[in-house]
């Protein structure tokens, strides 16, 4: 294969992807990944904030994703207008949690919540169930544990 260049700088240019999802054995793509804006209207859209994805129209101007063969990233330009390239993450862009059991779980549990982005974010903490246990939000750049029983 050639290498594509980007006639104004000479360096490796984005090579414009759609990411299909097949069911089975159909060989027909129906659905894509789509960049989608946050249900919440808030995340971290800009200079290489992160990006919910839903599956959605193969034709789709949000369906089209950049993949950079030099550093694997895949990107997308659909939000320029609201900030800037954005990359393709998993779960929520930059809000991580992990929850333990403590080492005598008569103690309780913990969650260590992780905010990476530059603007708060509000979460919802829920049971096995499903059932909301704590509504709380955490400021931007932060951690926060949270101890329940």
């Amino acid at each position: 294969e050639a290498d594509v260049k980007d006639d104004a700088t000479g360096s490796p240019a984005k090579i414009p992807v759609n990411i299909v999802l097949r069911n089975g054995a159909s060989r027909s793509p129906t659905k894509c990944l789509v960049a989608k804006p946050l249900g919440n209207g808030g995340g971290a859209l800009g200079p290489r904030g992160g990006s919910q994805v839903a599956l959605g129209k193969c034709g789709n101007e949000a369906a089209e994703w950049f993949f950079d063969e030099e550093t694997g990233e895949i990107t997308s330009d659909y939000f320029q207008e609201e900030g800037g390239e954005v990359c393709l993450t998993t779960g929520w862009p930059f809000l991580q949690a992990g929850a333990f059991q403590t080492p005598n779980a008569q103690e309780g549990n913990s969650v260590v919540i992780l905010n990476e982005a530059a603007s708060a974010a509000n979460f919802v903490l829920k049971d096995a169930k499903g059932r909301a246990i704590m509504s709380s939000s955490i400021p931007a750049h932060s951690i926060q544990t949270v101890l329940f029983d």
